[in-house]
C-alpha cells in the first residue's frame, strides 16, 4: 500500500511542470521586436503588468538593428519565422532610433534619394506588419517620438510617415508616440508627467531614447490598444 502511494505521489510531481506549463500558456501574450526603443517599452509594458498574472510579455528586440541594416540582423526575413513561434500573441512593433534615412547630400534633402528610400524602406516595413498580421491576434505599430535635434527629428517625422501608411496598409494599428514627448508648442520636451502624476525626467540624454520612467509613460498609454485585442490573444492557438 505504502509503495502504491509513493508511485502516485511521485506520478503526481512528475505530472506537475505540465500542468504548470499549461496555465501558463492561458496567459495573454504581447510579442514585442524592434531595436532599443522595443527593449525599453518591452520593459515598460512588463512593469505596467508585473502585478498582473494574466500577461506576459515577450521580448525579442534587439538593440542596435533596424530595417536599414541587414547585415546586423534582417527583420523582414526573420519576423515571420519569429510571429509563428508566438502565433496569437499581440504584436507590438518598434523602430527608427538606427535608420536615419540616408536622403541627404550637401545637408539638403534629395528628391531621388528620398524616393527611393521612401520605397524601399516602405516596403519592409509593410512585410513586417504583413507577416505578424498574418500569425498575430493583433499588430500595433509604435511611432518613434519627436527626437532633440531637429534635423534627426525631421528624419524621424519621416520614418513615423512611412510606418504610419506601410503599417495601417497591412491591416495593423498605428500608434503615434510623438505627441506624448512634446510641450504645449509640440517641441521636444526632456520632462513631462511621470505615470504617477508627477514631473520627472522622460528622455535619455542621448535625446533619442526615453528614461525608465518615460517608457513608462509610453506603455501605460498604449494599454488601452493592447487591451483591445486581449479576448482574441487569450482564445487564439499559441
Amino acid at each position: 500500500m505504502l509503495q502504491r502511494r509513493g508511485l502516485l505521489f511521485a506520478l503526481g510531481l512528475a505530472a506537475l511542470p505540465a500542468r504548470i506549463a499549461s496555465a501558463a500558456d492561458t496567459r495573454t501574450r504581447i510579442l514585442v521586436v524592434g531595436d532599443s526603443q522595443a527593449q525599453g517599452l518591452a520593459a515598460g509594458l512588463q512593469r505596467q503588468f508585473r502585478r498582473d498574472p494574466s500577461w506576459r510579455v515577450v521580448d525579442r528586440s534587439r538593440i542596435a538593428t533596424g530595417l536599414c541594416s541587414p547585415s546586423r540582423f534582417d527583420w523582414p526575413a526573420a519576423v515571420p519565422a519569429i510571429g509563428e513561434e508566438e502565433r496569437g500573441a499581440i504584436a507590438v512593433v518598434m523602430f527608427g532610433a538606427n535608420d536615419r534615412p540616408p536622403i541627404r547630400m550637401h545637408g539638403s534633402i534629395n528628391e531621388k534619394l528620398e524616393a527611393t528610400f521612401c520605397t524601399t524602406y516602405g516596403a519592409h516595413v509593410r512585410a513586417i506588419a504583413a507577416a505578424l498580421k498574418h500569425s498575430c491576434a493583433g499588430v500595433i505599430w509604435v511611432g518613434h517620438p519627436i527626437v532633440r535635434d531637429p534635423v534627426y527629428a525631421e528624419d524621424m517625422a519621416l520614418l513615423n510617415r512611412l510606418y504610419a501608411e506601410q503599417s495601417l496598409a497591412a491591416g495593423a494599428d498605428w500608434f503615434p508616440s510623438w505627441p506624448l514627448f512634446t510641450d504645449a508648442d509640440g517641441n521636444f520636451a526632456p520632462y513631462g508627467k511621470g505615470a504617477d502624476g508627477e514631473t520627472t525626467r522622460l528622455r535619455a540624454d542621448d535625446g533619442v531614447h526615453l528614461t525608465g520612467p518615460g517608457y513608462d509613460v509610453l506603455a501605460r498609454a498604449l494599454l488601452p490598444v493592447v487591451e483591445i485585442y486581449q479576448p482574441v490573444a487569450t482564445h487564439a492557438p499559441a
